[in-house]
């Protein structure tokens, strides 16, 4: 049984979907149905009905889904007790990561760092265009990026969620919307708005869309760096639409704002290349795991 079909399986029952599975592994759509069905294949049983209402369990799909969560879980211990023995606790391990604040990562690095004192781990931040490339080329072994920062083809990566975020609006203090917590795009159409220059990714750039739509006045302008950005805004020369992870790294002396009509949701990704050979690996895997639970 291949263990990357079994987990494709379950992930696809656990979301009830092929493609939200498929969305929750930045894997396509296709390469989930085609994991799937290879697994039916190998088993020469069939585990999944489909119709208009979604997809649903035969009695073997069923027994799969239960007894297969527990040898993945089973399978990722040893897996990472036999790394460790192996390895004799040693060695090292590198992370690519936007400079971001993250309490959910910073708990996985200091558990990392207290269980394991003799392996290094190194953490280096990088502009969030520049993550994927450096592990694409073995220049690190894990990247920290966010999930609409990942190129289409990642059929060579593993990944695993660290956390859900969402975009704010930053203010600066004096501002007369740094009294209240949440705002309306609608609120935002007569402000003077920065933006990171060419660094924005699609993303960004459709929700300013949406979230400028209509502006019947202020300016727009452009900064190159998130430095550059923040002090604009601490020193009331614009706002800016930003990642809350970024908000907290860079905003102090800012107002944070939640945008209360507009869906602005993306997840905290950490991945890394499946044929990475680094002993330490599993055993970062299983903290981030363990903090998802």
């Amino acid at each position: 049984m291949d263990f990357e079909q079994l987990r494709i399986f379950i992930s696809v029952v656990e979301h009830g979907s092929f493609t939200r599975a498929a969305e929750s592994m930045y894997i396509s759509h296709s390469t989930t149905s085609r994991n799937v069905s290879a697994l039916e294949d190998s088993l020469n049983v069939k585990l999944l009905c489909r119709d208009s209402r979604g997809i649903k369990l035969t009695a073997a799909g069923s027994l799969l889904f239960r007894q297969g969560q527990l040898l993945l879980k089973k399978a990722e211990e040893l897996e990472a007790a036999v790394n460790a023995a192996g390895s004799g606790g040693t060695g090292e391990i590198s992370v690519a990561s936007v400079k971001l604040s993250s309490s959910e990562l910073s708990r996985v690095y200091s558990e990392f760092v207290s269980l394991y004192p003799e392996i290094v781990l190194g953490i280096y931040h990088h502009e969030l265009s520049e993550i994927f490339r450096l592990v694409s080329r073995k220049e690190a072994d894990f990247g920290i990026t966010f999930s609409y920062a990942l190129p289409k083809e990642t059929d060579s990566f593993e990944f695993r969620r660290v956390a859900r975020e969402r975009y704010c609006v930053v203010v600066s203090r004096e501002h007369p919307l740094a009294q209240q917590k949440t705002v309306r795009a609608a609120q935002l159409r007569d402000e003077s708005y920065v933006g990171v220059g060419e660094q924005r990714s699609g993303f960004t750039r459709n929700l300013e869309e949406i979230i400028l739509e209509g502006r019947t006045g202020g300016e727009v302008f452009s900064v190159p760096t998130l430095e550059s950005l923040f002090l604009q805004v601490r020193s009331g020369n614009g706002i800016s639409l930003v990642p809350y992870p970024l908000a907290r790294e860079y905003g102090e002396n800012c107002a944070i704002l939640e945008i209360e009509d507009v869906d602005t949701r993306f997840d905290v990704v950490a991945f890394w290349r499946k044929d990475n050979e680094n002993p330490s690996i599993p055993l970062f895997v299983r903290l981030i795991e363990k903090e998802n639970d």
